[in-house]
């Protein structure tokens, strides 16, 4: 009888698989997003397959509209104070919740792009965050070793779970809403009882840290984990049932199709992996880009992928026939070149190029330009939307108070300020990096 049961799912599963390939329309999307000035850490794909929503390390979150006729920018909306780790669509209502590396949560008014509030909470990362199939609650995993519970009616804080024993990295609801998943670095991954707002128990304990999950259906969480390991786990039996795949480096994100029928997984590598929801049977796999795979969603009614990861933009990869897009990102990127002979240009690459140009524009990016930045008050460049630190210092960037940003460190010198710490180490590489700037950053 079991036998004859796991056949009909695996059947099933191959129908459904077929259905979804041979009825997905050929739509042209376009290749790439472009409109982030950092990499991106996450993406949401709505359930009519036309709307997107991308988080990056530039501190912004974009919406985006997807045909036929290309990707259209609808809004960037701002509003964090330091890299942006998730975002999704509320089902219910045209709003979006992202969570960010300043620790807090971020409502979002789609139709005019403002944020409704942000609600802050002790400055700790805030990696993930899925909302209730009700549009009722959100549910965040933060740094602090604790899950919490918001309610997006009343826009408050409902409840801080606390049962992990490490860093939280990812969550998930149940269908009914009544149940949340969790899963951390301390390899476990809990089960909780929302209405009661606690701990059910313990459903799976893994050897490496959890890093991202995501429900199949009533009985199954798929996993993804710092040691290269993808597998499922059974709700009811709290045990693995079957293992997908085992990676050399770490798996960044699992996700599951709108309709349920596919499933994947991205590492570190680049490696991307689609497999049958219901059977586990591979259908295509390829290595899309040059680093991790943060993030991926499906695009419903379509045989194709968006992923991010390093580059400033999302790119789009055709599942079945197997197609990647001719105009792959590029390796090295800026921040990683290693082959300038000039020690402060490859202090500038690694440390400042992934938040600021050199430039007159500041391409989007998480700071502003450093274009003629000798002589300039902090906190002055126009169009710039500068924290309360810097609007309210006095400091004029000149060689002794850009050395005391390296020497001391930026939360230091300027408390308040979202600007992410550097700190440089050696006396000559700070030097070589502010001769370097002094010169790159004239304006000509």
């Amino acid at each position: 009888m079991i036998e004859t049961l796991n056949l009909k799912r695996i059947l099933s599963g191959f129908l459904l698989v077929g259905i979804c390939f041979f009825s997905a329309h050929a739509q042209e999307l376009p290749d790439t997003l472009k409109g982030h000035g950092g990499p991106i850490k996450a993406i949401s794909i709505a359930a009519d397959g036309e709307h997107v929503l991308t988080a990056s390390f530039d501190y912004s979150i974009i919406h985006w509209k997807i045909g036929e006729e290309g990707a259209e920018l609808l809004n960037r909306l701002d509003g964090h104070d330091a890299a942006v780790n998730d975002v999704v669509f509320v089902p219910t209502r045209n709003e979006a919740i992202s969570v960010s590396d300043d620790g807090s949560l971020g409502i979002w008014d789609l139709n005019s792009g403002k944020l409704i509030t942000r609600i802050d909470a002790p400055v700790d990362k805030v990696l993930d965050v899925d909302v209730s199939k009700d549009g009722r609650l959100a549910a965040v995993a933060r740094w602090d070793e604790t899950v919490r519970l918001y309610n997006l009616e009343t826009r408050k804080e409902l409840a801080v779970l606390s049962g992990h024993r490490g860093n939280v990295n990812t969550v998930s609801f149940s269908k009914d809403s009544k149940k949340l998943y969790s899963g951390a670095v301390d390899g476990q991954i809990l089960e909780w009882d929302v209405e009661k707002q606690e701990m059910i128990r313990p459903i799976y304990r893994h050897g490496w840290g959890i890093n991202s999950i995501v429900l199949l259906d009533d009985d199954r969480v798929l996993f993804g984990a710092i040691d290269g390991a993808v597998a499922i786990v059974g709700i009811e039996k709290a045990e693995k049932i079957q293992e997908i795949a085992k990676r050399e480096r770490p798996i960044q994100s699992v996700k599951l199709s709108s309709d349920k029928a596919l499933a994947a997984y991205g590492d570190g590598s680049g490696w991307i992996e689609v497999f049958a929801a219901s059977s586990g049977k591979v259908i295509e796999n390829n290595e899309v880009t040059f680093g991790p795979i943060w993030d991926f969603d499906f695009v419903s009614g379509t045989n194709q992928i968006y992923h991010v990861g390093l580059d400033d933009f999302a790119s789009r990869w055709q599942i079945s026939p197997n197609k990647i897009q001719q105009n792959r990102s590029e390796f090295p990127r800026r921040f990683q070149v290693r082959d300038t002979k000039d020690l402060g240009e490859l202090e500038f690459r690694r440390k400042c190029s992934v938040c600021h140009t050199l430039t007159p524009d500041g391409a989007n990016r998480a700071g502003p330009t450093l274009y003629d930045v000798f002589g300039r008050k902090a906190g002055t460049l126009a169009g710039y939307n500068y924290s309360k630190a810097l609007l309210e210092t006095d400091v004029i960037w000149d060689e002794d108070t850009i050395a005391r940003l390296f020497d001391d460190g930026p939360d230091v010198m300027l408390p308040g300020t979202k600007m992410p710490v550097q700190r440089l180490k050696k006396i000559e590489r700070r030097d070589d990096l502010i001769r370097f700037l002094k010169e790159a950053t004239k304006a000509q």
